[in-house]
């Protein structure tokens, strides 16, 4: 199925939750926020999110600086 990941078009495996996204993706999960269409999913809930066809995920990093 496809979905769009920061502005990409990607094609991912059905059935897939955020979690197993990262996982798959080998994105490192500290200090970063997902958006799925608009709406920010918090880290308790990366295990629930199922990713759907057409889905729009943003993944934001936090850096720290002054």
């Amino acid at each position: 199925m496809n979905i769009i990941v920061n502005g990409d078009k990607i094609s991912i495996e059905k059935n897939i939750n955020l979690e197993n996204f990262l996982k798959l993706n080998n994105i490192n999960n500290k200090n970063i926020v997902i958006e799925v269409n608009k709406i920010i999913i918090t880290k308790s809930m990366w295990k629930e999110k199922k990713i759907k066809e057409g889905d729009v995920i943003e993944i934001i990093t936090a850096v720290g600086g002054g």
